[in-house]
């Protein structure tokens, strides 16, 4: 089978844009056993051996923030998204309208490179992210409610 093209990959981070939903409908172009890995260094730096954990976290993180939680753009579209014939990708996404529970902007830069197999599922994953910036704001809130 062939790698995902342009627009498959555009479109499995095009759901990101819906926080309600949307979060899930990406999280099954994921394969179960991915390899989900944060460099980096503190304690949002990790890397992951399943879907499902992966999924937690993200739920968990959801839970400092204002309703709907996360919402991704990608802001220049289809243009954010590099792929090669390889089943490789790589993708820009940032954050909008995400607002910490206690009303703090939540303004993030990603940079995911991933791994596709043949049934055009995620098998690796490694997102770049400002990880300090994530500990100010994330890290913080979640301080404010008990849950670091």
């Amino acid at each position: 089978m062939a790698p995902p093209s342009r627009q498959e990959v555009y479109a499995i981070f095009k759901n990101l844009e819906n926080p309600d939903g949307g979060i899930e409908l990406f999280l099954k172009s994921f394969h179960p056993e991915v390899k989900y890995i944060v460099p980096g260094h503190g304690r949002f730096a990790r890397s992951y051996d399943r879907l499902e954990d992966y999924a937690a976290t993200f739920s968990e993180l959801r839970k400092v923030l204002r309703p709907p939680g996360f919402k991704f753009i990608m802001t220049d579209g289809i243009d954010d998204v590099i792929t090669g014939e390889d089943g490789r990708a790589v993708v820009r996404i940032e954050t909008q309208d995400t607002y910490t529970a206690s009303g703090v902007e939540y303004k993030q830069y990603y940079s995911w490179h991933l791994k596709f197999n043949d049934e055009k599922q995620v098998v690796e994953c490694r997102a770049y992210l400002d990880l300090g910036y994530l500990e100010d704001v994330i890290g913080s809130e979640m301080k404010k409610q008990g849950i670091a």
